[in-house]
């Protein structure tokens, strides 16, 4: 560990881009972890995205002390504490439970939506369904309006057993595609429709 870099990393501005990967990470499978300093961010995914996840370490590689690591069949890193990440926490987190921040439609962008449909998309014949259930109906509900107001998007909610996700409607596909092609890793194409 360097910890000169480490002191370094923890006075960084954190950078536009940058913060519209954090935002679409934590809206998917990242999380903040509690440290020494505050809280770190932290990504992990099955060694079969290795490709993705050098991505998102390449996009935040200022902000870590150590490059990705493999345990088991998973592949990680995780960033230093920073300040930023204390305000995610209280934006994105209720006690344990993740939610979806009052600010999100600040920081909604289609770099963020790219993040996470690369995280928790999936291909439903000709259109994106979004793995949501984290997430309660009625934060998906505000989730949908994000959607709208934020990118044109239009997306309605899909039932899943007791628990609630989003599908992108067939008629904002072709906007969708166009809108996220630039920034989706080679690798996770297949989670759009052809």
């Amino acid at each position: 560990m360097n910890t000169k870099r480490a002191r370094e990393a923890r006075k960084l501005e954190i950078g536009e881009r940058q913060k519209e990967v954090i935002m679409g990470s934590l809206l998917g499978d990242a999380h903040l972890v509690r440290t020494t300093y505050g809280f770190a961010f932290r990504v992990n995914h099955g060694i079969v995205q290795k490709d993705y996840v050098d991505w998102k370490y390449k996009e935040i590689e200022s902000l870590t002390n150590s490059s990705p690591k493999t345990y088991k069949n998973s592949y990680y890193f995780r960033t230093v504490s920073h300040p930023f990440f204390e305000i995610l926490r209280k934006a994105f987190y209720r006690r344990r439970r993740k939610i979806v921040p009052k600010i999100l439609e600040e920081w909604m962008t289609p770099l963020a939506l790219s993040v996470w449909i690369m995280d928790d998309g999936s291909r439903d014949g000709n259109q994106v369904r979004i793995n949501s259930q984290c997430f309660s109906k009625r934060e998906n509900k505000e989730l949908i309006r994000i959607f709208k107001a934020t990118l044109g998007i239009k997306a309605t909610l899909n039932r899943d057993k007791d628990m609630f996700r989003l599908r992108i409607a067939d008629s904002s596909m072709t906007k969708l595609k166009k809108m996220v092609e630039p920034f989706i890793v080679p690798s996770m194409r297949y989670k759009f429709s052809p």
